[in-house]
């Protein structure tokens, strides 16, 4: 069983209230040596993992140098890197070689930076291995980060939905379809097909609930009218808290 008390204090908990998503999905891994997250932030996700998987090699990632509040022991290791480069994700990975058996992919949350570290990553996951790519919402047409670089563009979220929709429903996806999805999009031919050919199963989940505390002052008196809290805050839009989770072949 997995033991998601201690993230209690990460936006994994209080506000996306993830914390059951990780607790069914990280309990179909087994033996897990090696773990790959984007994003620190304050680092209480990776001391989240070192606790849970203390035999794990854990590599952090992120735009910034390694910041004193992070957790430093022989299992972690950070890197810096600006996922805007895919040499600089390419290059981490090198680092970090194959057979990863855990990617949480929680860093600038841009949609053009998700896909970079999705198309790289997934290459470098074990099979079985798990990717979880939080904050996707922002590839929803309805938000900021993704409306800032044009509208009605094929993002992460976008492309993942089409994988599943037509797994789904069964119906084989063709070359047309594909050559259809590289325009106005963020992929490219050739990425398309990898990601069809290496993702195995796509299960995407979006809270239903509102959150424990507002992300922008930690407060839990919300105005249940308009569903905000009282600093003004959406706790309830329609583009937030969305995380996929990707099972490779």
């Amino acid at each position: 069983m997995i033991n998601t008390n201690s993230l209690e204090n990460t936006d994994k908990f209080f506000w996306h209230r993830y914390d059951s998503i990780y607790t069914q999905e990280l309990s179909n891994l087994e033996n897990v040596k090696k773990i790959v997250e984007f994003g620190i932030f304050k680092g209480d996700s990776v001391r989240w993992l070192n606790r849970e998987y203390p035999e794990a090699k854990i590599f952090g990632a992120d735009i910034l140098p390694v910041q004193s509040e992070w957790t430093i022991n022989d299992a972690i290791s950070y890197y810096q890197l600006d996922q805007d480069k895919v040499s600089d994700i390419q290059n981490f990975l090198n680092i970090t070689g194959n057979e990863i058996d855990l990617i949480i992919e929680d860093g600038s949350h841009f949609p053009k930076h998700q896909k970079n570290c999705l198309v790289e990553g997934m290459n470098y996951l074990k099979s079985n291995g798990i990717y979880i790519l939080e904050d996707i919402h922002t590839s929803h047409p309805q938000h900021d980060y993704y409306t800032k670089d044009g509208k009605n563009y094929i993002s992460p979220l976008h492309l993942l939905l089409f994988i599943e929709h037509h797994r789904s429903i069964g119906v084989e996806i063709h070359e047309d379809k594909i050559k259809e999805l590289t325009k106005n999009s963020l992929f490219n031919f050739n990425e398309i097909i990898n990601l069809i050919n290496t993702i195995k199963d796509i299960k995407i989940y979006r809270r239903s609930t509102l959150p424990l505390k507002c992300y922008n002052c930690n407060s839990s008196d919300y105005n249940y009218h308009i569903l905000k809290c009282k600093c003004g805050a959406d706790v309830y839009a329609e583009a937030d808290s969305m995380t996929a989770v990707l099972t490779k072949r």
